[in-house]
């Protein structure tokens, strides 16, 4: 493709467009984005979702919504460094260079939108939502025949392929209505930098058997319903099928969070040890980081009256000195590959490019190892199976019926009426363009994900109950 130019990836431009109202003359278009995010239910949701570990009582264990903030400003950090490295290495004539304050503004709204569409439960949410269509799909009946008869290709892959960061363009676009049907109503530059997969199911799908495919073509970024849109957004930030550039930062960002956020929780959970930790550095033959947790220990035995735990001290600061080291690496590996990015021709994860890059993935398989199978965590993922299972049976079962010529039950209307009234409308205002009933039954479907997706994992659990008859 044709080199991509700052001044597109930064579009301003909203879906549909519209004037710079006179009420914003104080601030930016990304800044308008800034206040209606954080003003957002979807946003302030995240407060009760998780990120890794259990929700409970103590307050230093990371959610979703301190993930975000913390993913929001290692973003604009590196956003920073990158531009003015940029400027100084006279990478780009004086006329397109990045705008400094605008990049930041993206990366500030990105990592807080990042994890939106996430499901209630973790990422295991999200596979959870695959597994139930995966194994009822060629069950479930419409008009005597199984949905996967009625439904497209598209469709059907859409729904085995369920995506947190599809659903993300979903509610940002449509499902969180701040006036109108437009959802939040973004602009092009913010919504394309959390669009990490520039691929819909069926490219992925066929991708998977291709020896060559890539990271960007891992997953979906968008849904069959939201298809126009992205060709959009793609069209107004002049990325075309390639990922935005700041999106590879934000990516970035994401992965730095939580791979050291999770060692920090699990430290504090007991999950390793010092030496353990200092095991895995010596591993990556990391001789400085090793040096430096060895210094840090003994600068912490060295201090008089401190009640505190030195080899938690030690753990604790070399957690954030390294994590600020592999800040300034992850913007030197954005220059060393600088022509790549624009060109939409790198299509590698920043972060293990890096000089860092072998000590990252040692973390990440120990995290893994120690954290992430940890009996706390795969109760809570079982849980959320078996949650999700129950509320898809339920609200699937309502939804195949609702709005079309087969009979539908005072039961299952009554499900029907508990679901978000936002959510509801948005399914209306979409069949008013006269859709096929194939595509309006796929859009019952999602209208279905759209309800869990949009749970806190407090709500989640608690509806189970009370369905159950369990108060």
């Amino acid at each position: 493709m044709m080199r991509m130019s700052w001044d597109k990836i930064m579009s301003e431009k909203r879906i549909p467009d519209k004037e710079k109202n006179e009420a914003n003359r104080f601030r930016s278009e990304i800044e308008s984005d800034y206040h209606r995010i954080i003003r957002s239910a979807s946003f302030r949701r995240l407060q009760d979702k998780t990120q890794v570990f259990p929700l409970d009582q103590s307050d230093f264990v990371r959610t979703r919504l301190t993930h975000s903030l913390e993913v929001s400003s290692l973003a604009k950090l590196m956003g920073k460094q990158v531009c003015q490295k940029i400027s100084e290495m006279n990478l780009e004539s004086e006329e397109e260079l990045p705008d400094v304050q605008k990049a930041m503004e993206i990366l500030n709204c990105a990592g807080l939108l990042h994890d939106i569409g996430n499901p209630p439960f973790g990422h295991f949410g999200e596979t959870a939502i695959r597994n139930w269509f995966k194994k009822n799909l060629n069950i479930k009946q419409f008009h005597g025949k199984p949905l996967t008869d009625v439904l497209d290709e598209q469709q059907i892959l859409d729904l085995y392929n369920f995506e947190g960061n599809a659903q993300a363009l979903r509610i940002i676009t449509k499902l969180h209505r701040l006036i109108g049907p437009n959802g939040l109503h973004l602009t092009s530059s913010v919504m394309d930098t959390i669009i990490k997969y520039p691929v819909n199911s069926i490219e992925k799908t066929q991708a998977e058997n291709n020896a060559n495919r890539t990271l960007l073509q891992k997953k979906i970024g968008y849904f069959q319903s939201e298809e126009n849109l992205f060709q959009k957004i793609k069209e107004n930030t002049g990325t075309g099928i390639s990922r935005n550039p700041l999106c590879f930062i934000l990516e970035a960002a994401d992965d730095l969070a939580y791979t050291f956020a999770d060692l920090e929780d699990g430290y504090n959970k007991g999950m390793y040890s010092y030496d353990d930790l200092l095991q895995v550095i010596q591993s990556a033959e990391d001789s400085y980081g090793a040096e430096l947790l060895m210094k840090l220990l003994k600068d912490a035995k060295e201090l008089e009256d401190s009640d505190d735990d030195p080899y938690k001290a030690a753990v604790f600061g070399w957690l954030t000195k390294k994590q600020l080291f592999c800040v300034s690496q992850i913007t030197m590996a954005f220059i060393e590959h600088y022509e790549e990015i624009m060109t939409g021709q790198f299509t590698q994860e920043l972060i293990t490019t890096g000089s860092q890059g072998a000590l990252i993935n040692n973390l990440k398989k120990f995290a893994f190892e120690r954290i992430y199978n940890h009996s706390s965590i795969l109760r809570i993922e079982l849980m959320g199976n078996e949650v999700i299972t129950f509320l898809l049976d339920r609200f699937v079962d309502a939804l195949i019926s609702y709005d079309s010529t087969e009979d539908i039950s005072e039961i299952q209307m009554k499900y029907i009426q508990l679901m978000s009234k936002n959510y509801l409308d948005n399914y209306h205002e979409e069949c008013k363009s006269g859709l096929s009933d194939n595509q309006k039954l796929y859009r019952r479907l999602l209208l279905a994900t759209d309800f869990v997706c949009g749970m806190t994992d407090s709500y989640a659990k608690q509806l189970y109950r009370e369905l159950n008859g369990m108060g």
